[in-house]
């Protein structure tokens, strides 16, 4: 689903666009003038539900050539393994920050909370992660190209330690992952990485960007006003307010 001339969605749950498995992440494809990047790789549970949808925007699976991942919670590089295996024509490069390397070529229930996670019944009980290589790893502070497009890689730790976001200036589009989401609302969880102190910080440096389209998550993406949520989540640190939350 196009969000705009650059921008679709073809991956969203039960917290977002409700286009693929309930416990996907919303995954993001980049259009960089006929090169294809996904922000993120869904849970892995029914992949071929995304592969419809990138149909449906007319991409054909083996024009993507890059599957960015922002962090290593289960919604979001779980299907890593699955898409490696369905896109690119077997040459799907993977980049990820390299703590959320570790853990998806490892498969590591633990450090990505998926174990407790499916203990609390959030994932089926059957539901187990697959190992996937990953390729490139990417910095705070470094930049990939996608095409005719730039992304900043900034870091975002505080929802989990190994989060990053991704940043267009070209479009003034910022790919949040779990860091802010429409209204000003966190995604404050009960894991051992979580960290407000993080958190706080992390939204100052957001605040920092000429955000204009904020693609978040999970919920739904601004278009415009992308910098609003961003603002009110900063306000609300600032006052001592409990951050409000989308969990």
């Amino acid at each position: 689903m196009r969000l705009t001339d650059r921008v679709g969605v073809v991956g969203g749950g039960g917290l977002g666009y409700g286009l693929t498995s309930l416990y996907d992440c919303n995954v993001y494809v980049l259009d960089g003038g006929g090169t294809f990047a996904l922000i993120d790789a869904g849970s892995g549970i029914e992949p071929e539900r995304l592969l419809v949808q990138l149909a449906a925007d007319g991409i054909a699976p083996e024009r993507v050539a890059l599957l960015l991942l922002t962090h290593g919670h289960a919604d979001h590089a779980g299907g890593a393994a699955a898409l490696r295996e369905r896109l690119g024509g077997g040459r799907l490069e993977i980049a990820a920050p390299a703590a959320t390397a570790a853990m998806v070529e490892s498969a590591d229930e633990e450090a990505t909370s998926l174990a407790a996670a499916r203990a609390a019944g959030t994932y089926p009980d059957w539901y187990r992660l697959r190992p996937c290589p990953v390729d490139r790893i990417v910095r705070p502070r470094g930049t990939i190209a996608v095409g005719d497009l730039t992304l900043a890689v900034v870091g975002a730790p505080g929802h989990s330690s190994d989060m990053v976001c991704y940043y267009c200036p070209e479009l003034k589009a910022l790919f949040a992952a779990d860091a802010v989401f429409e209204g000003g609302r966190l995604a404050v969880i009960d894991t051992p990485d979580f960290s407000m102190d993080d958190y706080r910080e992390t939204i100052e440096a957001l605040a920092r960007l000429d955000v204009g389209r904020l693609f978040p998550g999970h919920g739904r993406a601004l278009t415009t006003g992308g910098g609003e949520p961003i603002a009110a989540a900063r306000e609300r640190f600032r006052q001592s307010l409990p951050p409000l939350s989308i969990v």
